[in-house]
Order: C-alpha cells, then structure tokens, then sequence
C-alpha cells in the first residue's frame, strides 16, 4: 500500500472514533445524532468498500479465536431473533445486529493495516500494528479533548452535574470518565511499552491529565487506573506465578475480612454500589425464574423487562429512568446469552492472555475489573471497549506470507510472522 492509503487507513480509525466521542456529547442533540448514526454507518460503509474494492490479500491474515466469536455473535442473535418472536418487541433489534458490526470494522481495520506494513521476520507484528493504531487512537483522544473543551469553555456550558460530579463536555462523568481512563491507559501503554517508548514531556503531561481527571468522575475510572498501575509496578514484578496468586488471594481474603467485621448491611451494600447491587439481584432472580440464565434472550431485552416491572415501586433511581442498564457487563452478557457466552468469552481471554505483554496485561485487567461495574463490554463503540476490543483482536492475529526465493529450497517458503 502506499502512503495515500496508509492515511486514508488512519484518518478512517480517527473519523471513526471522533463520531464515538460525538454520540456522548449531550449539549447539542444535533451532535449526538451524527455521533450515534454517524458511528455505524461508518462502519457498515467501510466493511462494504473493503469487501468489495480490496483485492485479495497476497499475505493470508486470520483471526485465531474465530471460531468462539462465531459462537458468542450467533447465539446472542439467535436468542435475540427468538425474544422478538414470542414477545413481537423490536425494541433493541438494532443494538443486537449492530453489536458484531463493530467487532468486524476493528478486524478488517487491523487486517488492511497489517497489509500496509512491510513484512520482516524480525519484527513481531502485534506490537507494531498495536503500536499504530494506539498512536491514531492518542491523536484523536487529545485533538478532540481540547477541541471540545474549547467549545464547551466559549458556550459556558456547565460541566459539573447536580450530584457535584465531573462530566467535562460530555455533562456526564460516567461517560467522561471513560474518556479520560482510556486516555490515561494508552498514555501509560505509550509511556511501558516493548517497542518504542514515549518518555516525552507532551506524553507524561497527558498521563497526568487524564489520570488527574479521572479522580473528580466516577469512582469506577479512578478503580481502573488504580488496578493498571497496581498490576503494572507490583503485581507484574512477581515472577513467581505462585506469589501472584498468593498476594491476590490476600486481598480477597483482606476485604471480605474487612465486611465482615464491619457487619456491612444490604442497605449500605447498595449505598456502596450505587444501587448496582439491587439491580443485579432482580437480574439473576429473573433470569432463574425465566430459564435465561442457560439460554439468555440477547442483548438489553431483559433490562426492559425488569424497569417495566419495577418501576414505580419506590426502588432506588428506577422511577426516573427510560432505559435500564446492569452496570456490570458481566451480568448483560449472561442476561443475553447465557452461561456459555460467558464461558467462551472467558476462554478468549485466558487463551489471548498468554500472548500478553506486561503493558497489554495492565491494561486488559484494568478494564475487566472495570467491566464488573459497568456495561461497557456489551457496548463494543464505547472508547474503553474499542481500546479492549483492539488489544484482544490484534494479539489473536496471525500472518502468513509466501515467500519466493532464488533457491529451490527457499521457493515457496512460507513464514509465520505472528504466533
């Protein structure tokens, strides 16, 4: 490929993810609008123009855990097909057709990337391509950070919410929070990582940007760097893989310990949760009384059922609410498919972890962690899970390239560049 589309590559990775910082922004609904439509049909446009302008590839490029991809996206629409037959609610068809839309714009994005690199047997291409694509998401995350700001600053737009919170130009610290964390996340993957390190002044400026930030959010964006930075400089410095398990079963035992003696009461679980907790257990007691726990019913089907039955009931925020979220992607992906979406999801995991670099290991543990409070993981477009998403697709790819050489015995050679 040449340097024209090589940019053109780029600037698609950067348009994408300016349209995913547009969909949160709230003081315009002219904003939101392009941001929320602009951001999928992007995708659904650039997946056409690669499956029918691009050539065949002369390198063979495969995504190894296809095969429990295939399972997770088939089932959930599956389950959600069959919830749409017996309910007649169309309500949340699109979310759950939209959802390996995203997943398939990250792969072909990783996969024309990787064809515009010149192959070299020396190089391990994961950390290259890694390192590229973080470098566009840098860019974007800082060039549209400022940018907003100063459009926010001139319009006197009030960035504090009523509860004291700091939502930033979003006016939601949820969603900002978001935004500055994986920031911060690909601050410190720029600032540790094993193939070129930022040690820059610009780069060390923007780690404590985001991470300053991140403490006047949500309690949930502080968590997560906590964990990352807790993972990178303590718990990866244990080589014994005994120890490791060791000091994390301390702390386990440390803090139920610690509730215990506390005598912590349901009420004040729910105070600490921010009412995550009771919707969580209406969750599980539903999907027992449903059969859902085994099948799932898709995507955010079972959080309408659940607001709908509970509204008006004087339960926690739910009164005040259109659409319910879990605020655990852990619970959202068991509500839509079942124990076994779960099952395979934690086998991609603990299968791309082996390949993990130190860096990479801080950061996918952060956001799992993460995860357990919020439903970002079902939201494949949300900033936090494109950075997941990327990091777990790129160290699952492998490059095959045939190469012809002058001698009978290299003729034809071929070379496993990636895994």
């Amino acid at each position: 490929m040449n340097k024209v589309e090589k940019r053109i590559l780029e600037g698609s990775l950067f348009v994408y993810l300016s349209l995913v910082i547009m969909n949160s922004i709230k003081f315009s609904s002219l904003i939101t609008t392009i941001g929320s439509v602009g951001k999928l049909l992007f995708c659904l446009l650039f997946i056409g123009a690669v499956i029918l302008l691009v050539n065949k590839e002369k390198i063979k490029i495969e995504f190894i855990r296809r095969k429990e991809s295939i399972i997770i996206f088939s089932l959930l629409l599956i389950f959600a097909t069959c919830y749409i037959l017996l309910t007649g609610s169309r309500t949340n068809m699109l979310p759950n057709l939209a959802f390996p839309v995203y997943f398939l714009f990250y792969y072909f994005l990783v996969k024309l990337i990787l064809r515009s690199i010149e192959i070299n047997n020396k190089w391990d291409l994961s950390k290259v391509i890694q390192f590229r694509i973080l470098s566009v998401f840098r860019k974007a995350l800082y060039i549209n950070f400022f940018f907003w700001f100063a459009i926010a600053i001139v319009g006197r737009i009030p960035m504090f919410e009523e509860s004291g919170g700091f939502g930033g130009f979003f006016q939601d610290e949820i969603h900002f929070g978001f935004f500055v964390v994986t920031g911060f996340l690909i601050s410190l993957y720029f600032r540790y990582n094993d193939t070129i390190r930022d040690t820059s002044y610009f780069n060390l400026i923007l780690l404590f940007m985001y991470g300053g930030m991140a403490l006047f959010t949500s309690r949930n964006a502080f968590l997560i760097i906590l964990v990352a930075v807790f993972y990178y400089f303590i718990i990866s410095k244990i080589k014994n893989k005994f120890y490791r398990v060791f000091l994390f079963t301390i702390v386990i035992i440390g803090v139920n310990v610690n509730f215990l003696f506390q005598d912590i009461s349901e009420k004040e679980i729910i105070e600490i949760t921010s009412g995550r907790y009771s919707i969580w257990v209406l969750a599980f007691e539903e999907m027992f009384a449903r059969g859902f726990l085994i099948l799932g019913n898709g995507l955010f089907n079972l959080n309408d059922i659940i607001l709908k039955q509970n509204q008006g009931i004087g339960l926690y925020y739910l009164d005040s609410l259109n659409s319910l979220s879990f605020h655990n992607s852990y619970v959202e992906l068991v509500a839509g498919g079942g124990v076994i979406i779960i099952f395979f999801f934690i086998k991609i995991i603990l299968k791309t972890w082996k390949s993990l670099t130190t860096i990479n290991r801080s950061i996918v543990a952060s956001i799992l962690v993460g995860a357990t409070f919020e439903s970002f993981l079902v939201q494949p477009f949300m900033l936090i899970a494109c950075l997941f998403y990327f990091i777990i697709i790129i160290n699952n790819t492998t490059v095959r390239v045939r190469i012809k050489k002058d001698s009978k015995e290299n003729k034809n050679r071929i070379s496993t560049i990636i895994q």
